[in-house]
């Protein structure tokens, strides 16, 4: 899967807490492993019925992708916020 493909695939549409997210500066998508799979800036959401999907701006080619998530995450939710 490509940074952009797993960009598309994890911002969404999903029912998370959109004020959580706003307050972040941006978002990792990590595989079950806890690999990274794609970096993006968050810009603001976009609201779907009861669900959201993230806006941003993807970090292609940033140095985290590939590599384990420095926070792990206990979530199934393909997305955690830093």
């Amino acid at each position: 899967m490509t940074e952009d493909e797993a960009w598309e695939a994890g911002r969404g549409v999903w029912k998370f807490n959109a004020d959580r997210a706003l307050a972040q500066d941006e978002v990792q998508i990590v595989n079950t492993k806890g690999t990274v799979l794609a970096v993006a800036t968050i810009t603001g959401i976009s609201k779907y019925s009861d669900r959201y999907a993230l806006q941003g701006e993807l970090l292609r080619g940033d140095e985290r992708v590939g590599k384990p998530t420095v926070t792990p995450h206990r979530s199934r939710n393909s997305v955690a916020y830093f």
